[in-house]
Formats: structure tokens, sequence, C-alpha cells
């Protein structure tokens, strides 16, 4: 019998008890409680192919305990791997929470079933932190196994050490010097951030300027800035901080904040983009394009040298 809802009515006599993340078992405090307010309660998520119950067995054993006949229920077609994933991320993020020893615990069994998977898409699914999972990673399993491929939470596959990446991305550049950041990126499977890295690499040891797409298919790019050292950089910032002209000005405070989460941002640049999701990347480049091309106009507002009245 199906309800107006999707959901499919099935007797309590017919269900199971499946896998779960919970290691204390069922919370006896909790199924009274579902017990007495039984309204409003969502369908549980079972199993199809062995009628256990994935997300749902409080509300399972409080109907029971009141005799109900049947229950609201949603079909789970997936492995038995699968359904223990679901029942993780269901229990992290809604009804009575996971303790943190239960999460890691899920944490390290998803390791095992999903070790091809990242970090971050572990951590997402149990509720933890992504250096979490890596910490749990590092343990040894007896098993000596170890990918060269993990699949992040946007469904890319990404080697492992990006040093095969950029040996191969190294090729293309002085094979095909004309050849976008993004296409090297896709060809070597690195990230844009990685293949920039590698060109500016090469630039170095061949003192010569960065290889790019050929001169004369549009204006000749601006000579790259000298690298500045981050310790330089944090010492003039904790000298502006310090600015009682910048401290005690509205537009001053906004500057400044929007100066040190610029630097936070870029000392982590290179993960964040390598965990954006691929249909994003055209639109943040160009964001981060205009974004670029602003500060550097501020820059030059504020160069020693520059007319302080622009």
């Amino acid at each position: 019998m199906a309800r107006t809802d999707g959901a499919d009515m099935v007797p309590v006599t017919a269900l199971g008890v499946g896998d779960s993340p919970r290691l204390r078992g069922l919370d006896l405090a909790h199924v009274q409680l579902l017990a007495e307010n039984t309204d409003g309660l969502p369908p549980l998520l079972v199993q199809r192919s062995t009628m256990r119950v994935v997300d749902g067995r409080h509300r399972l054993a409080a109907a029971r305990l009141n005799g109900t006949r049947q229950l609201p229920v949603r079909w789970f077609d997936g492995s038995d791997t699968e359904a223990f994933v679901a029942a993780v991320r269901l229990n992290s993020g809604r009804g009575l929470p996971l303790a943190g020893v239960e999460r890691s615990a899920a944490a390290a069994r998803i390791l095992i079933s999903h070790a091809h998977r990242s970090d971050r898409w572990i951590a997402s699914v149990c509720g933890v932190a992504p250096r979490t999972v890596a910490a749990l990673r590092r343990r040894p399993t007896g098993d000596g196994q170890q990918l060269d491929m993990r699949t992040g939470r946007d469904g890319r596959c990404r080697p492992l050490s990006a040093e095969a990446g950029r040996r191969i991305a190294t090729a293309i550049m002085r094979q095909q010097p004309e050849a976008s950041l993004r296409t090297v990126a896709r060809q070597a499977g690195i990230s844009v951030g990685t293949a920039l890295d590698v060109r500016r690499r090469l630039a170095d040891e061949d003192g010569t300027a960065s290889p790019g797409p050929a001169r004369g298919t549009g204006p000749a790019p601006a000579a790259e800035a000298p690298a500045i050292r981050p310790a330089l950089i944090k010492e003039q910032l904790d000298r502006l901080v310090r600015d009682p002209s910048l401290r005690y000005s509205s537009q001053g405070r906004a500057l400044l904040r929007l100066a040190s989460a610029t630097l936070a941002f870029t000392e982590q640049a290179e993960t964040i983009a390598g965990a954006t999701a691929g249909h994003s990347r055209e639109s943040l480049h160009l964001v981060a394009e205009a974004c670029a091309q602003g500060w550097a106009r501020f820059g030059s507002y504020v160069a020693p040298d520059a007319d302080t009245t622009v």
C-alpha cells in the first residue's frame, strides 16, 4: 500500500534490524520518547533486498512498543556496505546524534570498504574532520594496501600524490608550450593550481618567461612579480593591524579583514581548488581573475610612488 508522500506501508513484522553505526545499541529513553510522540515521524529507510532497516531502528522499536502493525518505509537499493554508509550519513545529520567515538569507528570501517574515497568525502559522511580520517588512514591495517587514486566528493578521481601528475604536466608544457593551464591540468590529472606551479618552476629552470599561449595572440602578459616571503607578509600585516588610522575607521577595519581573509585563503588555495566541482571551475576562474585584478589595481593606488589623489 502506497501513501501520498511516496512511502509504502509495510507490516512491522516483516522488518528486520540492519547494520548500525551505534555501538551502544538502542537508547531506551529515546525509544520511549518516540513512542509517546509518533506524529510527524519520517518513514523508515529499508534495504529492499533484505527488508532490514537502514535508518530508523529507534522508530521501529517505538512502533513495536506501541503495538503498531504497519509503518511507512522508503526503499534503499544498494549493497550492505552502501547501506552502512547511508545509515552513517543519516544518523550523523538528524535524529539522535552519533557519539564521537561512534563517528570515528564508522569512519574507520568505511575506510576499509571505501578506501578509494577521499578523506573529505568520508569525513562528510561521518561528521568528523578530514584530519581525523587522515589519522585513521595512517594506522597500520596489516594488509599493506595503498591506492594511487582517490575519488573526491565531486566524483572525480585524483592521484594520491601529485608527483606523477607534475611529471606529465612538465612533459606536456615542454611539448605544447601554447597549452592552457586548464588543458594541462585535465590531461595530467592535477589541479589548475598545481599546473600553474609546474609552469612557474619550468620558467625558473629555463630562465625564461613562463611558458604559455603563443605570443602575438593577445596582449603580452605582465611580468610576474618576485615571490614575497610569507614571514615578511605576516610582519607587514601585523604592523597594519596595529595602525590606528586603519583600526579606528570603518573602511580601515574592513580592509584589514579583507586582507587577512585573502592571505588565509591563498595559503590553502591549491587544496581548495582541488576540491571544487568541475562544473563550477569556469565561473570560479572568472571570479578569481576579477578579484586578482581588483587587488592589483588597489596595489597600484597605494604604491609608494602613486598619486594619492586617485
